[in-house]
């Protein structure tokens, strides 16, 4: 079994569509994310450092996907749409920055994965 954080646990399930009254789908995943963000470390993105935020909120995303990935083929190809984002825009994944890109890519990952996960104490 995987360990997760409990911040970990709410990401994901805030990405795999949990209690989407408090967390509504917004269209692009970083502005999805934006409130549980503002929830866990008590600043809004919008007021004070956007790239700052994406770059935490990726860091986050990735350490996650890593974890929980179950891409078993051997190619890498996940890891290889989660690159492709980052330098081409693409018709549904078109944000202007390539981490915004790349945090639609890692949400989706996120998302499709199978995960059974127990809490863990952060």
């Amino acid at each position: 079994m995987i360990e997760l954080t409990k911040y970990e646990t709410q990401w994901i399930k805030l990405i795999k569509g949990h209690d989407q009254d408090k967390y509504p789908l917004t269209g692009y995943w970083h502005n999805t994310l934006k409130p549980l963000f503002v929830e866990i470390y008590g600043w809004d993105p919008d007021e004070d450092n956007y790239h700052g935020y994406l770059q935490c909120v990726f860091g986050e995303l990735l350490e996650i996907y890593l974890k929980i990935q179950d891409d078993q083929s051997g190619s890498n190809k996940q890891l290889m749409d989660l690159f492709n984002a980052a330098f081409y825009k693409g018709i549904s994944n078109d944000s202007e920055l390539p981490i915004e890109r790349t945090i639609h890519i890692l949400c989706g990952l996120i998302r499709f994965n199978f995960v059974t996960y127990k809490d863990k104490p952060r």
